[in-house]
């Protein structure tokens, strides 16, 4: 019981996930929010994605067991998308505005192979898509960052 409770805390990313319509997209500006923070930055350090990782990996695994393959409340997987997509940039609004809308997009239409990466078995699968998101938005927002001023 007590671990249900601390699993669904930490992979519905503090409930986000239960938000009533498009809970990947609020659990992902919940954590642009906690980013844009004084001393949010620590979101994207490197050691805080080596805890996440393996975290987000089977808190997701372990959700599939209570609500099924993907299912929407496991969020925490936006959590590391957000960390990735983010993780070489320093925190200012127009930063994280360009990098969550990125992130989103990518999330959403799942180029390959990102799509198929989905496929992969248990929580490493519902992870790995979000990772391979975030890549491609990190890069798109390096590349917008050197075309137009984010400050």
């Amino acid at each position: 019981m007590l671990k249900r409770f601390i699993v669904v805390i930490l992979g519905s990313f503090i409930y986000s996930g239960f938000f009533p319509f498009a809970p990947a997209t609020f659990a992902s500006f919940i954590w642009l929010i906690l980013w844009l923070l004084p001393g949010g930055r620590f979101l994207t350090h490197p050691v805080a994605f080596l805890v996440t990782l393996p975290l987000s990996v089977y808190l997701s695994t372990v959700m599939e067991g209570y609500y099924g393959k993907d299912a929407s409340p496991i969020v925490i997987d936006e959590f590391v998308g957000m960390q990735v997509t983010l993780c070489c940039f320093t925190p200012s609004p127009a930063v994280g505005i360009a990098g969550f809308f990125l992130f989103r997009f990518f999330d959403i239409v799942k180029p390959f192979p990102v799509g198929r990466s989905q496929k992969l078995k248990g929580g490493f699968g519902v992870v790995m898509d979000d990772v391979l998101a975030g890549v491609y938005s990190g890069a798109a927002l390096f590349f917008l960052s050197r075309i137009i001023d984010l400050g």
